[in-house]
């Protein structure tokens, strides 16, 4: 699942005509943090009431990285982008935080619990890095560069990885694969290629971010953004419904599928069940049909595309509706300003609630030690209490403050 790290956005700007643009982030990211509880915690897609929570599978990671992206341009100079001295203080913000990040989630992934998180922080370091020599680019070059890595991308990994002797994927890195050179190497190809998050398919989300940052935090304005993302989603997923049905590609996949179950003896699944299953960051490539399907995770460009249009109309939304409803969703923005905080508690609660397989509790299905409602309304209402009394005080959650003040005095020191 999604990340909340982002650097800082335009918070630090002292015009008050762009707060409530900044609050409208907030409140998206805030959105994304209750989406990735309902991803983690939430009780089984086949629950009584529970299928609507897919919505938020696949696409509360995207709209997490799309809008760390629009923080990194509105960080390296909003609207034009920074030169100088500026830039320079910037590129290392920017850098520190990569790899603060990265450490982090290696950290974190050593936590362990009957829940599998996808931690995506590690991956996040790579991204803030991969994002340096673009930060110096227009809002339109921007635009171009995600536009054409959302198709080059996935299709340069289904190549890559059509070669490997081993074709497996997801999963994240942790600190034991850096013990030796051969994890190290896993590790790298993890990030990059093969993971939950790889950075060859998920730059896309974060140069979509950068665009719509470079236009500037006091030019955001609501029905550009919701009609960009309309388009985007649109594409994405109209563009897979129609390659899979009319043009034949879901009939191809099924074919495919009903021939490999039926040889390996699995006749209790059906094609069609694991083809709209959630993905594990990449698609499988046996076939290049696969690349036509949209499901969350699948890292296909028609998964990029519709998962990027979703995350512009979330945020076009909210622009709209926060100068006018900004106290009814105050929660909702402290969540998303304490995002980074709120995703270690949840990893560290989710250790601590939920038991590893071989304890006793697990045996408990339904209960406060298994993903269900309960869970998730306590992860979901203990988050937004926390995060609004905390902002009442704080301007900043604890780790985000930290991750402020080690970053910026590094930047202070480059003349």
């Amino acid at each position: 699942m999604g990340s909340p790290v982002a650097v800082d956005t335009a918070r630090e700007s002292n015009a008050a005509d762009s707060l409530p643009r900044v609050l409208a982030l907030d409140a998206a990211r805030g959105i994304a943090v209750l989406g990735m509880f309902a991803v983690h915690v939430g009780p089984s897609r086949q629950s009584p009431g529970a299928a609507w929570l897919t919505v938020f599978e696949g696409r509360s990671a995207a709209l997490f990285a799309v809008l760390a992206g629009v923080s990194l341009a509105l960080l390296s100079g909003g609207a034009q982008p920074a030169t100088g001295l500026a830039a320079r203080r910037a590129l290392v913000r920017i850098a520190a935080r990569a790899v603060l990040v990265a450490l982090l989630g290696l950290a974190l992934a050593q936590l362990h619990s009957g829940i599998g998180i996808a931690l995506i922080l590690a991956y996040y370091g790579l991204f803030f890095l991969l994002a340096l020599p673009a930060l110096w680019l227009s809002a339109r070059g921007l635009a171009l560069l995600a536009a054409i890595w959302a198709i080059a991308g996935p299709i340069e990994s289904f190549s890559l990885r059509s070669q490997l002797e081993q074709n497996a994927f997801g999963g994240e890195p942790d600190f034991g694969m850096f013990t030796s050179w051969t994890g190290a190497k896993q590790a790298f190809q993890m990030l990059v290629l093969t993971g939950t998050y790889p950075a060859l398919t998920w730059m896309p989300f974060i140069f979509a971010g950068m665009a719509l940052g470079r236009c500037g935090i006091r030019s955001l304005r609501p029905l550009p953004v919701i009609g960009v993302g309309g388009a985007l989603a649109l594409l994405g997923y109209g563009g897979s419904w129609l390659v899979q049905h009319p043009f034949g590609g879901r009939a191809h996949l099924v074919e495919l599928l009903a021939g490999s179950l039926s040889e390996a003896g699995l006749t209790d699944f059906e094609p069609g069940q694991i083809i709209d299953a959630p993905g594990y960051g990449v698609v499988s490539t046996a076939s290049p049909w696969w690349l036509t399907v949209a499901t969350p995770h699948s890292g296909t460009p028609f998964e990029v595309f519709g998962a990027t249009g979703v995350a512009f109309l979330v945020i076009g939304v909210l622009l709209a509706l926060i100068p006018r409803t900004g106290i009814a969703l105050r929660p909702l923005i402290a969540a998303g300003s304490c995002a980074l905080s709120l995703y270690i508690l949840q990893v560290v609660a989710v250790t601590v609630l939920v038991p590893v397989p071989d304890r006793e509790a697990t045996a408990l299905p339904g209960g406060m030690h298994a993903p269900g409602w309960e869970l998730l309304a306590l992860l979901a209402i203990g988050a937004l209490v926390a995060a609004t009394l905390w902002r009442l005080r704080f301007r900043r959650g604890p780790a985000e403050w930290l991750l402020h003040r080690v970053t910026r005095g590094l930047a202070d020191r480059v003349r």
